[in-house]
């Protein structure tokens, strides 16, 4: 009886692929080098090929491990590069916490001098959260937002300035308006009466 086999279908190719590396592996472990037809004169030693395959599932392992790290670290309490953390957020900050209060408040003359009042504004907006983080009033922290800011300041003795202030930002960050002369003093003077605790 006599059958007719598919010897060039998909499934006949992957199984004879998989029944080829399957050897390839086994030879490598084992140590001992098959003689075939197929084989060129030269022969590869064994523990080259042992070498190889080590060298592979070792940067394999690695580089698994480091995107697992790179994926849970912010997860996890485990910082294995704590400096250059640092030197990335700074970076990715545009460093806005290196900024002292006192260089916030001249960048903000600068731009009413220059009639950037919107610009002005986000300047106090930034100094005075330096101040809350300089004073240990309240540490900055980027993930904040402005109502929350204004939540925690209610408990503090003069909170008028503070709300002058968050509300002058989020009508800036979340409106597209304009900041007159006016409005740039008002929150000047706002930002005047937090420099006196």
């Amino acid at each position: 009886m006599s059958g007719n086999f598919e010897k060039d279908s998909l499934g006949w190719q992957v199984q004879l692929l998989q029944q080829q590396i399957g050897e390839w592996f086994e030879r490598l472990m084992s140590g001992a080098q098959a003689p075939s037809a197929k084989s060129p004169n030269w022969s590869v030693p064994d523990w080259a090929y042992r070498l190889c395959f080590w060298a592979i599932a070792i940067a394999l392992m690695l580089w698994i491990g480091w995107q697992l790290y790179r994926l849970l670290s912010p997860y996890l309490l485990i910082n294995l590069f704590p400096g250059r953390s640092r030197l990335k957020n700074a970076a990715r900050k545009d460093s806005v916490e290196l900024v002292p209060e006192a260089r916030w408040v001249v960048r903000s003359r600068t731009f009413a001098q220059e009639g950037n009042y919107r610009a002005a504004c986000q300047a106090l907006y930034m100094a005075v959260l330096q101040q809350l983080d300089d004073r240990k009033i309240l540490p900055g922290d980027r993930s904040r937002t402005d109502g929350e800011y204004l939540r925690f300041l209610q408990t503090q003795p003069n909170p008028r300035p503070y709300q002058v202030l968050f509300r002058t930002h989020e009508r800036l960050c979340f409106g597209d308006v304009e900041i007159s002369e006016a409005q740039f003093i008002d929150c000047e003077q706002a930002y005047r009466e937090t420099e006196t605790p």
